[in-house]
């Protein structure tokens, strides 16, 4: 049933590549709105056998319906909470006995909480690292299995620029993202030394997707994404196109190009970044009533691909772009000097806090 890949047989860690996917069995965690149900549309435009797993079966159906009209040559919808691993082992028992194998296996499913660390309850915080990250890890623990039986597969997780540059006021998705990172690539490596299975880190910076209808939030402000934000459909390309040619991370967005800042100096852009998560997500913008979102219980609402935020883009990112730029000078400027005074001074010493003009 599965010609899809072209491999070195004498190679165990030769890239495996997908040559088509039509009738190639993708299997989408979190298929009902955002990202998800963008790479679902994406690979059923290319004729894939869709399996699709979200709480929300009603969502969750009409992705299915999508995906037919836009070409699948199946979709089967399979209602799933991905931190349970019983139901993600039946999730990918599902597709097997649908599909007789799994080609593909997307770790799409993720939520977010806003606000002061110690606001949020814990037991939301531990909800979110439930769905983040043991989620993704339930899925390969499932996915995995069966694609090692034919030797071949890929399995996709989604992280975030999150788990590149941390994010203040988030502690916990934060945590969540790292720890996917750092999964993503020991599962990567261990797999690359004993098989022609492939796992990818995919690294979006803000999209525009219902995310932040489903996130708690305990800011006592109403969340804005920060811009520029990307358009769902572009990273479903982008991820369709890395299944293709699997490769260890991908990283969409020009807000990466901050990373460096981190790397340099992450003392002083890390406080300058917190000051201003500050002022954008706690001290401006709407007042709202905390929430637990969708990470307790799942909402019918936000249910589509984007979250409608390009309007108030335009607004922000002025503003932001500006604080961004300031970031990253402030990290090169800080590591210059810092690696200039280094040379006569205790390092021993705590530094001095960081003051913005102002202040």
């Amino acid at each position: 049933m599965n010609g899809y890949y072209q491999t070195n047989p004498d190679r165990a860690g030769s890239r495996s590549i997908v040559q088509s996917l039509r009738n190639a069995t993708v299997v989408i965690a979190g298929a009902s709105s955002g990202m998800g149900l963008a790479t679902a549309l994406a690979f059923a435009r290319r004729g894939a056998n869709l399996v699709l797993a979200a709480r929300r079966p009603e969502a969750l159906g009409r992705a299915a319906r999508l995906c037919g009209e836009a070409g699948a040559a199946r979709a089967l919808a399979v209602p799933t909470d991905i931190a349970d691993p019983a139901q993600v082992g039946a999730l990918a028992r599902a597709a097997v006995e649908a599909f007789g194998g799994i080609d593909i296996w997307v770790n799409m499913a993720g939520l977010g909480a806003f606000g002061p660390f110690e606001a949020i309850p814990i037991e939301v915080q531990a909800r979110l690292v439930a769905v983040n990250l043991v989620g993704a890890m339930n899925g390969a623990h499932a996915a995995l299995p069966h694609m090692l039986r034919r030797n071949r597969g890929v399995i996709v997780n989604m992280a975030s620029i999150g788990a590149r540059i941390p994010q203040p006021f988030t502690a916990a998705y934060t945590a969540s993202k790292f720890g996917l990172a750092g999964f993503t690539d020991s599962l990567r490596y261990e797999l690359l030394a004993r098989s022609r299975v492939q796992v990818c880190g995919v690294y979006p910076s803000f999209v525009d997707t219902p995310a932040l209808q489903h996130a708690a939030n305990y800011s006592g402000r109403a969340l804005r994404p920060v811009p520029p934000l990307l358009d769902p459909e572009e990273v479903a390309e982008r991820i369709v196109r890395l299944a293709l040619r699997p490769r260890r991370a991908l990283h969409i967005g020009t807000p990466h190009a901050l990373v460096p800042a981190f790397w340099l100096a992450p003392e002083a852009a890390g406080r300058l970044m917190g000051r201003l998560a500050a002022r954008f997500g706690l001290g401006s913008g709407p007042r709202a009533a905390r929430t637990d979102g969708a990470l307790l219980v799942p909402m019918a609402e936000g249910a589509g691909l984007r979250g409608g935020w390009a309007a108030a883009e335009r607004r922000w990112e002025r503003q932001i772009a500006l604080g961004a730029v300031v970031a990253a000078a402030v990290g090169v400027a800080a590591f210059v000097i810092g690696r200039r005074g280094d040379l006569g001074r205790d390092t021993s010493q705590p530094a001095r806090p960081l003051r913005l003009a102002g202040r």
